[in-house]
């Protein structure tokens, strides 16, 4: 029994000293090796940019804006009168591009008038075919001719006059008219409703037997008879400056000789011109927030006539001016950092003012 207890002693420290060599000799093969992993990322958005498309902006618009104009001003005014025809001379400070405004005036009902070339009727109308008023506009020309107006039949008094204004629109001249008529001592020259500001208002009174008087509140240009007796009539030519937009006022005249006769009274609201165009770009900023900013191009028929650029990319917007009336323009806008350009976007406008 003892000699199986030293036995088993002796096995039991030989197999320790086996396991503790072996794990010992062994170590190296019992530890797995492990390969090292880098892992990256990057929030910077010029490395997104570089790494990829610049992003374009969006929802690109044009708008067009225009300048105040000098204002409308008259140059002159000349008057005449004649039988069966009226030769009308420009005022002698009229300039190329101004607006005439002619007043053609006769007794004895509605003849056919023939007006000379260029001069656009504005309105002819007649009091209980006793007297006729009518009305002309035409762009002066340099070296402008003297204007005859001639009647249908013979022996027929004709009165009338030129009033030439610098400032007016000469592409659309007229903004508005209003006509009245009647019978009386005095006349009234009617209320218009104007669409744009700082309109000059011409009145003008014809009236059997005599002309009446400038209106209150407006300046004279010209008042002028057919001639002497029963038989002829007078036309009036006044103005006034009214800022509007809006409905101006009513004015009347009365009778020097409180004569009960026909009269026909005109408005006629002149359209002042305005300034050089110019354009308002705007966009919707470009979603690349590292770009750097934007190439703003403008194109006139194809060709590229000017370009800027618009800085940071967080601008939505820019505006260009002044350009050349009646122009067709296209403008052309794209997102760029260095060399890197985003796809183009365009939009077009007539800058007409």
């Amino acid at each position: 029994m003892t000699g199986r207890r030293h036995g088993w002693a002796r096995s039991r420290r030989s197999f320790l000293v086996w396991l503790a060599s072996g794990l010992i000799l062994g170590a190296p093969a019992t530890f797995a090796t492990t390969s090292a992993q880098f892992v990256g990322s990057s929030t910077s958005a010029s490395n997104q940019v570089t790494a990829g498309t610049v992003a374009p902006p969006t929802g690109l618009g044009v708008g067009r804006t225009c300048a105040p104009g000098p204002g409308i001003a008259a140059r002159g005014q000349t008057s005449a009168a004649g039988l069966n025809s009226l030769t009308l001379t420009p005022p002698a400070a009229t300039q190329a591009g101004d607006v005439m405004v002619a007043q053609v005036a006769n007794r004895d009902g509605t003849y056919a008038l023939t007006a000379p070339a260029g001069w656009a009727l504005v309105t002819r109308d007649t009091s209980s075919a006793t007297v006729t008023s009518a009305l002309y506009v035409k762009v002066a020309g340099a070296n402008e001719p003297a204007a005859t107006f001639s009647m249908a039949t013979g022996n027929v008094q004709m009165v009338g006059g030129i009033v030439a204004y610098s400032g007016v629109s000469t592409s659309n001249p007229v903004d508005t008219f209003a006509v009245g008529a009647g019978q009386g001592t005095s006349a009234t020259v009617p209320s218009v409703t104007t669409t744009v500001a700082n309109a000059m208002l011409v009145h003008t009174f014809l009236k059997r037997q005599e002309f009446l008087a400038a209106p209150a509140g407006t300046t004279p240009r010209w008042g002028l008879t057919s001639g002497t007796g029963a038989g002829n009539a007078g036309a009036t030519a006044a103005d006034v400056l009214f800022a509007g937009p809006g409905v101006s006022t009513a004015r009347s005249s009365s009778s020097a000789n409180s004569f009960v006769t026909e009269w026909v009274a005109h408005t006629v609201a002149l359209r002042p011109a305005l300034g050089p165009p110019s354009v308002a770009v705007s966009w919707t900023a470009s979603s690349s927030s590292g770009a750097t900013g934007y190439l703003v191009e403008r194109l006139v028929g194809g060709a590229v006539q000017a370009s800027s650029t618009v800085t940071p990319i967080s601008a939505t917007g820019t505006t260009d001016g002044p350009l050349v009336n009646g122009t067709a323009y296209t403008y052309r806008v794209r997102a760029y950092r260095g060399t890197w350009q985003s796809t183009t976007v365009t939009a077009s406008l007539a800058a007409s003012c």
